[in-house]
């Protein structure tokens, strides 16, 4: 549903839309010769009945019938259904259409994009030709499309002030790397040219990643002794976007916040699609159009459809590497007139010599058994045409050599012995890697497979405790199983920031999890195992000594970083027990990171919140299903604005309360913290009377700590709305000083408005230590921080008439608002500002 901010605009802006149709032949009031009243239908009775609705609800939504009668929310459906019917017939423009989007909480990309309204007009819901409703036909809505934008160049206001990272490239594979000098050639000589994508294809194990690996640290320009930009020019990019699709296929929503994590919005996690997808590309332009940015996507072909789409209409800065197995020729053809591509096959005879020279070393190096380094001894003796043959039986694929020297050394099997039984086996992707994989897996031990199936459960590389917590193994066990994975070629150990994490090929992975998907009953146990290991993770990193809740432990108030190094995986976890139906769980899961959301995605918070409320009220946990609904929803559909949402969650919570025992504490305070909310949603509704009734109830009653900083924020808040200053000073300083009873808490608004109180009453110096104490680490600081610090220096610029500045750092706000939740409430407070401060 599309919520209406600003009603009166709204219907002003549709009518003129509405009224422009009656012009159109279409919609044109036939009367017959001699009739004053006309026939049939008037204009809107058949507006109406194109989307399915009566003409007396057209009416209502341009304003006929009264403001009063201006619905407060219309179905997304409905609503582009009537643009699209304005857009198509009609002469009105992009402005027209960006205007009338702005009074509603649908996010509006400025400039507007082609990609961007096309999406939008998708949504429309209209009767077809057969009675249906649907949207319309693709080539009609690129006709309306084309018309809108024609002769529309791009603005080049609203940049972007951050930069972006170098690099997210993982850590190489190996330290040396052997041949492939023709193709690499070839993709320096497409990055140096016009065409906007290269696509590296062949079997698994040919090298796909490992090329555009080294090719995209010859981009960064890498200093420790990169063999492929010796004696070699490559372009230099300072942003270079690595986005994997390992084992498990990768989802749009993945792929865009990896993209948005390397442009510089480190907290931009799984927000909701149609709010990420045009945020993320009107970044990617901003950012491309002063420096090229390369993006690199390995293994698109395991990808959702809806990246693909996204990389054709990606901007003009920006280039594409892409690793597939399967050659993409055809599905890119029409969208690219120019695609450059490279076919990996088996490395070239010298090429694969070197290769073989080198894993034998190398295995020669690490091993420690001395058996069987007498083997590897062996295999630098055998003959040429030996090593040949292992070669023409490989096909020449890296990955299937190097298993097979771990297969010669580790087995009584002769090389030539193995080269006939690959040759029985085939040159089939399947066969090939099943018979080298099904060999390994056979003389792993039990240890060694458990470790092996649950590698898939990670989206990141997993560390030492978690993986060897849902294996279920001991130290011992996990070192010797590991150890026998690295022998046998299955893992590479990564250090980053000084811990260790172990990657996996994406085929050993899917080989593990194929096992795995066999053995049901050991998955159940890993699965729980795994998901246990993230909650004593949680109660490790986040939970507090003071206050002592069950719910309020975890307020926010601590160094974050591990939490964020290992949100992908608890991520994963948190999506597994939703789709599993796992409602401890999830319940566990949200009671300990609802306040971590707060900092980092509202719309994550609001979803998963009111599944975990619905799962309290199936297991009678009702204190809790209060706590969800009252704190966890209420205040975050107030923070989106969602005040009716919020006000019917909170008297949910409330009404709950009352059929509970008030002696227990928890009970007790959420009774008065869901009033004290109740009050603040008034507030935000400009209905003071009502908010000012509650907080005298409550103002005055005895409750914990935790309580009183809430109820004299909200105290503080009234104060503001009345410009009685000093008073607002006083109450917000109050609640700060309460809260360190319990260990302090981190609430950004209080110091938000207490600066803003401070500005107002003329102490500047005072306001900007306040805007300081925002950021809890400057050098870390996320974007919510960064929007509201950025917020309150524009207020304290303007009031002190340095507009210039105080317009940089509003419009700063607004671009992180943009990027991080377009419908947080405070959005309307900074336009508005950035409007008053333009006149200036």
């Amino acid at each position: 549903m599309a919520e209406l901010e600003n009603q009166k605009n709204f219907a002003e802006l549709l009518s003129s839309g509405v009224k422009s149709l009656k012009l159109h032949p279409d919609y044109k009031i036939r009367r017959k010769k001699n009739e004053t009243n006309p026939s049939g239908q008037s204009y809107l009775d058949k507006i109406a009945y194109q989307l399915g609705v009566s003409s007396n609800t057209i009416k209502s939504w341009i304003g006929q019938m009264g403001a009063k009668y201006i619905p407060g929310r219309i179905d997304d459906g409905k609503l582009f259904g009537i643009l699209w019917i304005i857009l198509e017939k009609t002469d009105m423009n992009i402005q027209w259409f960006t205007k009338l989007l702005e009074t509603t909480t649908i996010p509006v990309i400025k400039p507007a994009l082609p990609v961007w309204v096309t999406s939008c007009l998708k949504k429309a819901k209209t009767l077809r030709n057969d009675e249906s409703f649907g949207a319309p036909l693709d080539e009609d809505i690129e006709k309306v499309v084309k018309r809108l934008f024609h002769d529309i160049q791009d603005s080049d206001t609203n940049t972007y002030q951050e930069q972006p990272l170098t690099h997210n490239l993982p850590t190489r594979w190996t330290g040396n790397f052997i041949g492939r000098r023709f193709d690499v050639e070839a993709i320096r000589q497409w990055l140096l040219s016009p065409s906007p994508v290269c696509l590296i294809t062949g079997w698994a194990g040919m090298g796909k990643t490992t090329i555009a690996l080294e090719v995209a640290y010859a981009c960064a320009g890498d200093p420790y002794g990169d063999t492929v930009r010796v004696g070699v020019d490559w372009p230099t990019f300072k942003c270079i976007i690595w986005v994997s699709a390992d084992w498990k296929g990768l989802s749009f929503s993945d792929f865009l916040n990896t993209i948005a994590y390397q442009l510089g919005r480190v907290e931009q996690i799984d927000k909701s699609i149609n709010e990420k997808r045009f945020v993320v590309r009107n970044a990617l332009a901003h950012y491309s159009r002063n420096e090229p940015v390369l993006l690199i996507v390995d293994s698109i072909d395991t990808a959702e459809s809806e990246i693909h789409e996204f990389i054709t209409n990606l901007p003009q800065g920006v280039k594409v590497i892409l690793t597939s197995r399967e050659n993409l020729n055809l599905r890119y053809r029409d969208a690219f007139r120019e695609m450059v591509t490279t076919q990996l096959k088996g490395l070239e005879k010298e090429e694969a010599l070197n290769f073989l020279s080198y894993e034998i070393h190398r295995y020669l190096q690490t091993c420690n058994s001395p058996m069987k380094q007498k083997k590897i001894e062996q295999l630098l003796t055998i003959s040429p045409e030996i090593k040949h043959q292992l070669i023409l039986a490989t096909a020449g694929n890296p990955k299937a050599m190097a298993l097979s020297i771990v297969y010669i050394s580790d087995d009584d099997i002769p090389a030539q012995q193995l080269i006939h039984e690959l040759g029985k086996a085939g040159y089939s992707l399947l066969e090939l890697f099943d018979f080298l994989f099904g060999r390994t897996w056979k003389r792993c031990d039990g240890s060694t497979q458990r470790l092996w199936q649950v590698l898939c459960f990670f989206s990141k590389p997993p560390d030492e405790e978690s993986w060897a917590a849902a294996a279920g193994l001991d130290v011992r066990k996990f070192h010797y199983a590991v150890e026998q994975m690295r022998t046998y070629a299955l893992i590479q150990p990564e250090r980053v920031e000084g811990n260790l994490y172990y990657l996996g090929h994406q085929t050993v992975v899917a080989y593990g999890e194929q096992h795995l998907s066999e053995n049901q009953d050991f998955e159940k146990e890993a699965r729980i195992r795994w998901g246990h290991y993230y909650i004593h993770y949680l109660e490790t990193h986040l939970k507090r000594e003071q206050p002592n809740s069950v719910y309020w432990s975890y307020l926010l108030g601590r160094d974050l970083e591990q939490i964020k190094k290992e949100w992908p995986n608890i991520l994963k976890v948190l999506e597994w027990a939703s789709q599993a139906k796992k409602k401890e769980l999830l319940i566990e899961l949200i009671t300990r990171i609802s306040h971590f959301l707060s900092r980092i995605n509202l719309p994550l918070r609001i979803e998963y919140g009111l599944k975990a409320a619905d799962y309290a009220n199936q297991l009678e946990r009702k204190t809790l299903e209060a706590f969800f609904r009252i704190d966890t929803l209420g205040w975050a559909l107030i923070e989106v604005n969602d005040l009716d949402g919020a006000l019917q969650q909170i008297e949910a919570g409330l009404q709950i309360l009352e059929h509970l025992n008030s002696d227990h504490t928890d009970v007790y305070d959420l009774k008065v913290w869901g009033l004290a909310l109740k009050s603040r949603l008034f507030l935000k509704a400009n209905k003071r009377e009502k908010a000012e009734a509650i907080l005298e109830k409550v103002k005055d009653v005895q409750t914990t700590p935790i309580i009183q900083h809430r109820v004299l924020l909200v105290r503080g808040d009234l104060c503001l709305l009345h410009r009685n200053f000093e008073e607002a000073i006083q109450l917000y300083e109050a609640a700060n000083e309460i809260s360190s009873i319990y260990g302090g808490e981190k609430t950004i608004e209080a110091y938000f408005h207490l600066g803003v109180a401070y500005v107002n009453c003329g102490e500047f110096e005072k306001a900007k230590a306040t805007f300081d104490h925002i950021l809890y680490d400057k050098n870390k600081a996320n974007q919510i921080e960064l929007i509201y610090y950025h917020y309150g220096m524009a207020q304290l610029l303007s009031r002190k008439g340095d507009y210039t500045k105080a317009l940089k750092s509003n419009l700063k706000a607004i671009n992180l608002i943009d990027s991080w939740e377009p419908t947080i409430s405070i959005r309307k407070e900074v336009e508005q500002l950035n409007k008053l401060i333009e006149s200036n």
